[in-house]
């Protein structure tokens, strides 16, 4: 694994990461939509850009997993990608400016491991459709604003409460975060730099975002549910 960020001097191959396995539930199932990724890919075999993955838990809103590196081929980091997230039944959020991870996945007939544009964004008015060709369901165009939002949700992940049931425990979700290397590029990020983990969080955090607006509109709909026969009590006391 890599390390440190700056590594310039490094075998950039780097490993995936388990920080904690995926929880099975009663059935041994791991459930679907509680692991959710963020992905900043590569799409050429050669350069100085990293491809970063991050997995985290929703339940317990810790980051579970990372690979970054740069293999020989960028198939292998699509392979790892791909594992990674059926390992823990994941989806994940890529940044769609580059082609290649897309067309891995749907040769392999797993695009359901890819969440579909996330709709916040279309509400936010900040990203549309710029070409007419190409993967318009899929992904997040990233452009300035979607970084920005992106780089603003980890922050303010990272200065909230971990666990704030608890009045004693005072550690933030930051006290937790397990990959150094990531903290590096933080503290190092500059708008003219490359910070390939910060990208890979944008997008994790953003579909983060996603699923928690789904989660209150669900919970609002079912609050406003039509009195009617079929909601009477004798239906629903079971």
């Amino acid at each position: 694994p890599l390390r440190s960020y700056d590594s310039s001097d490094m075998n950039k191959s780097g490993c995936l990461e388990i920080f904690e396995m995926p929880k099975k539930n009663a059935n041994g199932e791991i459930p679907y939509g509680r692991y959710i990724a963020g992905i900043d890919p590569i799409d050429a075999d050669s350069g100085s850009s990293l491809f970063s993955i991050f997995v985290m838990d929703t339940f317990t809103d810790r980051i579970v997993a990372e690979y970054t590196g740069r293999p020989k081929l960028a198939i292998e980091a699509y392979e790892i990608t791909l594992r990674t997230l059926k390992f823990y039944n994941a989806q994940g959020n890529y940044e769609k400016n580059l082609k290649g991870l897309f067309s891995y996945f749907d040769g392999k007939n797993a695009l359901h491991y890819l969440c579909d544009t996330p709709q916040i964004l279309r509400d936010m008015e900040m990203t549309k459709a710029t070409n007419l060709y190409g993967n318009l369901a899929k992904g997040t165009h990233a452009n300035k604003e979607v970084n920005k939002w992106g780089r603003l949700l980890q922050a303010q992940w990272m200065l909230s409460r971990h666990n704030e049931e608890d009045p004693e425990d005072l550690r933030l979700n930051m006290h937790l975060i397990r990959s150094l290397p990531y903290i590096e590029e933080c503290i190092a990020w500059n708008s003219d730099g490359n910070f390939d983990r910060v990208s890979a969080m944008g997008m994790l955090f953003i579909l983060r975002e996603e699923k928690a607006k789904r989660t209150n509109i669900a919970k609002l709909n079912q609050d406003k549910k039509i009195d009617n026969i079929t909601n009477d009590k004798f239906f629903n006391k079971n």
